[in-house]
């Protein structure tokens, strides 16, 4: 069981960068923001997906509003 939460805490960068979605500490991970930057950024790009209290993120979406502002 502590290896199957050890492994989920060590997650590679890669499978986070090929997910659509994922969790709020996955979105931090890959844009290198804190909670409250990536909590900023993806409610103004509208990729914010609320289930009961879990807090996901649309990567697809943020990829997009990242590419927008930045030209």
């Amino acid at each position: 069981m502590q290896e199957i939460t050890e492994a989920r805490k060590k997650r590679p960068t890669e499978d986070i960068k090929a997910q659509a979605t994922g969790g709020l500490n996955d979105a931090c991970a890959r844009y290198g923001l804190g909670i409250v930057g990536m909590k900023k950024v993806a409610e103004d790009a509208h990729a914010v997906i609320r289930i009961g209290k879990r807090y996901l993120v649309n990567f697809m979406k943020v990829d997009a509003y990242m590419n927008s502002i930045s030209q």
